[in-house]
């Protein structure tokens, strides 16, 4: 399996106007059958306060609250369904069908590469089967650097299309991948494998890697993970493209936070699926995405990662495109299922599932980053260890490592998403926990949904007005709806059955 990205991800997926729903907010004496005993009880709420809504029998889900306000609600679908929505709203009609949309197939994966062990000194060579995107070429390639780690190689074979090597950013990317990167990625995720025998990460530069469309890209078939392995290396093997002197992101920090993310694939694939001795099983691809983009975050790399994870809660202004936001987020599409990347949705799906992980990581007790940037574990690298090494997959492995049911922690998280910066709650389940500064990067370790990201104001998740709602949830989706109450009022909204909804309300002013 090649794990590709692509950074800053641009706008990949198509608007559709929005439909105007009428507004289904009631005064609680209205007479309507969302009555106080339908939902419970009337609910006094303070700002900041969060309380349940009720799922009535047709569907619906509707709370009464006596104060007035502006009140937030998040309505979930707890349906288990791959990329489909359902109808909510005033487009709710009770023989709806659920709306598929297709996904890409899945990529091969490959088998047991040629074990290639030695002892490398500047100056040798060897040859590596690379892909360039259409097909597979052998090249030659010297050993231009060694150290206790890495190996660097260089392509002799395939021309350089840029014309020159900036040598000064390649050596800045072995140097800092030398330090901090590879001594935090194996505590935080555990000690690649040694596949070769020769104890040292190689990095391949090579212009195929460009000719692919890519900064870097590892292949599983390299550690042994997967079938049909005819082009494999025989090795840890990050393939590297030329620095591009154009573009703004060839920069030795902006391409080390790529090769932190590539990298970690290769550790995940070797605990996951290499030493639980199932080479085969195939995942939705998007958890390896997520723990990748935690990678990026936890080597102190967090940068680039931000708008992944912005466009998860609401990229609109940035990529111009509403589906650029919490709207097309997923989580079935990213744990459920072993279906390809969704080129409509990819940086969505990417950036929803390191923000789901990085709350379990937290919730689990995170880590403490001291002065010197060493780290201390408070129960987040421990969890992350679990579940990297668990041969439990998606839904199977957030359960046995936590101890929680999927569907308590998807409430919790898309609360979480709703709470965090927006008021004051005491409940450590639903905020994420404050962004710390990397004293050997200087960039920010962990979310927050309010971040000034290079003049990009973030405003946290895509909210609606309740009154026009677009009337559609993701299955395993959200929807962030707003009105404002001027008295005691029943908050009730139609939705499909199938949906499985199920809402919680915030009280924000």
């Amino acid at each position: 399996m090649r794990a590709l990205f692509l950074l800053p991800l641009p706008a990949l997926l198509v608007g559709c106007p929005a439909s105007h729903p009428k507004d289904h907010v009631q005064p609680a004496d209205s007479g309507t059958a969302d009555s106080a005993s339908d939902s419970g009880g009337p609910v006094s709420m303070a700002v900041g306060d969060v309380a349940d809504m009720t799922t009535n029998a047709d569907g619906s889900v509707s709370i009464d609250v006596t104060e007035p306000g502006t009140y937030l609600v998040a309505l979930v679908s707890l349906a288990t369904d791959n990329d489909t929505r359902y109808a909510y709203a005033s487009r709710f009609t009770a023989d709806s069908a659920p709306e598929p949309t297709p996904s890409a197939p899945f990529p091969a994966k490959s088998g047991p590469p040629t074990k290639v062990s030695m002892d490398v000194a500047v100056g040798d060579e060897r040859t590596f089967s690379v892909s360039d995107g259409s097909g597979y070429q052998t090249i030659t390639a010297v050993a231009s650097s060694v150290s206790d780690n890495v190996i660097l190689w260089t392509d002799e074979t395939t021309p350089n299309g840029f014309g020159e090597l900036d040598q000064t950013t390649v050596y800045g990317v072995l140097a800092l991948f030398d330090q901090p990167v590879l001594p935090r990625e194996r505590q935080v995720f555990g000690q690649e494998s040694d596949v070769d025998g020769d104890g040292k990460i190689s990095i391949l530069l090579s212009y195929t890697v460009n000719e692919y469309g890519a900064v870097a890209y590892v292949t599983w078939c390299d550690i042994g993970v997967g079938t049909n392995c005819s082009n494999a290396n025989g090795g840890e093997i990050v393939y590297l493209g030329i620095p591009d002197p154009t573009s703004n992101y060839s920069t030795d920090y902006g391409i080390e936070e790529t090769v932190a993310h590539e990298f970690n694939h290769l550790i995940y694939a070797w605990y996951k699926f290499g030493l639980n001795g199932q080479p085969d099983a195939q995942e939705n691809p998007y958890v390896t995405e997520g723990t990748s983009a935690l990678a990026q975050d936890l080597t102190g790399y967090n940068n680039g990662n931000q708008y992944v994870w912005g466009a998860a809660l609401d990229g609109t202004a940035i990529y111009g495109d509403d589906k650029m936001s919490v709207q097309s987020v997923s989580v079935n599409d990213v744990f459920r299922g072993t279906g390809g990347y969704d080129s409509k949705r990819d940086g969505v799906l990417r950036g929803a599932s390191y923000l789901f992980l990085r709350y379990l990581f937290e919730q689990a007790g995170g880590m403490t980053v001291n002065a010197d940037g060493s780290f201390t574990d408070n129960g987040g690298i421990a969890w992350i260890h679990s579940f990297f090494q668990t041969p439990a997959l998606g839904v199977d492995a957030v359960e046995g490592t936590t101890g929680k049911s999927f569907n308590d922690i998807v409430m919790d998280w898309y609360t979480c998403l709703m709470v965090t910066g927006r008021v004051d709650n005491p409940n450590p389940a639903w905020n994420y926990q404050p962004r710390v500064v990397d004293p050997i990067t200087g960039y920010s370790f962990g979310v927050d949904p309010y971040a000034d990201v290079y003049g990009w104001q973030m405003t946290g998740p895509l909210v609606q007005d309740w009154a026009a709602a677009d009337g559609k949830i993701y299955a395993g989706g959200v929807e962030y709806l707003q009105t404002t109450t001027t008295g005691a009022t029943t908050l009730s909204m139609p939705v499909d059955p199938a949906a499985m909804a199920k809402a919680r309300v915030l009280r924000v002013e």
